[in-house]
């Protein structure tokens, strides 16, 4: 077989959009009875090919040429004609790398429904046309895929834009960035990553700096930075600009001048449409009736239904079957039986409920009122007071969100918000007696004994 026969066929065994977004600069350098050698236009495009699709490909010739041969992948130049010559989305240069990003972590790869249809066409949107909507704050609970769309933004500008300068990072990743640059007295490095050489900033979990002033001021400034640049901003956090408790008020208004928007938990038939997409990733073959029975039986957290279907592959290979229904519910009730005791040794729920139990009865013994009277009707300026200061300590201490507060207390959202920003302005004014009190409490959460460090 000549080389241009086994590259066509190749061609022909490949999916038309796996071809035409990667594939499309592939030659077959070498062609013996032994050896296949397969060359790539970068090196970008060889390491990301050989990683997603090195085993499909090396099967795929295994077969065309009806014989077992080493496969090998090799970077090759490309020429100007060629560049020219290609089409679709594949990258002409491999662009300056500033972050990594999960080549599984796509625009294509990401499951639409009605629960997060606006921001996954709003990270698409920031993608074509930076800067349109600056910033874009995503929103939503733990797994539902934000980390996801800041990837896939990530992933689409290197193919699509390789001249950007886009840059990944965590919250946490950006506090401990700033404090090595503070240690080694070199903060200059520091902004100079940040704010010079940027085009494109994705912050994941923005919600890990409440309480750290010191980082959300250089957050401020970075953003600032950026923003009179016209360089695109966008910020993934679990909770809403206004329940980002401690927060400096001007942060939080320049969260709000862009788009916000959230990502709810699947319903059952866009959590059928992900297993399904999900399965065909690691290629395991998901009929029916086990993607609508993992959807309908794992929760909404989309990471524990990964795991499961992670779990199916594995007793399939291990067994030599197809995941069938029997193997699926064995899955789901084990992790259902991890839950149940998680919940009766070491559960979180449960953990929470003490610590709040203790908070409300300190926060009751500190004002010197009874705990009944804090939920009471009553407006009495001490127990007012008092709600406020528990409010404010169920925020920032507890982490708790908003909504979850309001339903604690018996109070309404925006009485909630309220009595957590006059507590914050409060401190921030410098009031002795609020900040004395609140110190007290604390000291005493850390005195308790038989209490987790909260």
């Amino acid at each position: 077989m000549e080389k241009h026969e086994l590259i066509e066929k190749l061609r022909s065994n490949m999916s038309r959009d796996t071809w035409n977004n990667w594939l499309t600069t592939a030659q077959i350098l070498e062609l013996d009875n032994k050896k296949v050698v397969v060359g790539l236009g970068n090196l970008f495009i060889k390491e990301a090919v050989e990683k997603r699709f090195g085993s499909i490909i090396k099967e795929t010739i295994n077969n065309i040429l009806g014989k077992p041969v080493e496969v090998v992948f090799k970077e090759i130049p490309i020429s100007k004609e060629q560049k020219n010559a290609v089409n679709g989305p594949i990258i002409k240069n491999r662009p300056l790398k500033l972050s990594e990003f999960n080549p599984e972590f796509t625009f294509d790869s990401f499951v639409t429904g009605n629960s997060n249809r606006i921001a996954y066409y709003s990270a698409l949107e920031v993608c074509k046309n930076p800067g349109k909507y600056n910033p874009l704050f995503i929103y939503g609970d733990v797994g539902l895929g934000k980390t996801h769309l800041l990837h896939a933004i990530g992933n689409f500008l290197m193919e699509n834009a390789p001249d950007l300068k886009v840059k990944y990072v965590t919250a946490e990743d950006f506090m401990n960035q700033m404090m090595d640059g503070i240690r080694a007295s070199d903060m200059e490095n520091f902004r100079e990553r940040f704010r010079r050489n940027v085009d494109f900033l994705l912050i994941d979990d923005v919600q890990f700096l409440i309480g750290k002033n010191t980082v959300q001021s250089e957050l401020f400034h970075t953003f600032n930075s950026l923003f009179n640049s016209r360089k695109q901003i966008v910020i993934c956090s679990d909770r809403t600009p206004d329940e980002l408790a401690t927060f400096h008020p001007r942060l939080i208004s320049r969260f709000e001048m862009g788009l916000i928007t959230d990502i709810q938990a699947p319903d059952k038939a866009t959590k059928y449409l992900i297993a399904k997409k999900m399965a065909q990733m690691i290629s395991l073959q998901l009929t029916d009736d086990v993607a609508y029975y993992l959807a309908e039986h794992v929760d909404t957290n989309l990471r524990k239904l990964r795991g499961a279907i992670m779990n199916l592959l594995l007793q399939s290979q291990i067994s030599g079957a197809p995941a069938n229904i029997e193997s699926a519910k064995t899955i789901v009730n084990s992790m259902m039986r991890m839950n149940a005791n998680k919940v009766r040794f070491q559960s979180p729920e449960v953990l929470e409920t003490v610590k709040i139990d203790t908070v409300i009865d300190l926060v009751a013994a500190e004002f010197d009122i009874n705990r009944k009277d804090i939920f009471s009707s009553s407006r009495k300026k001490e127990i007012a007071l008092a709600r406020q200061v528990l409010a404010y300590l169920f925020k920032t201490t507890m982490k708790l969100k908003t909504k979850d507060i309001s339903e604690k207390l018996d109070k309404n959202h925006s009485t909630i918000i309220h009595s957590i920003k006059k507590i914050e302005h409060s401190l921030l004014m410098g009031n002795e007696m609020i900040k004395n009190k609140i110190n007290n409490i604390k000291n005493k959460l850390e005195d308790e004994k038989g209490i987790l460090t909260l």
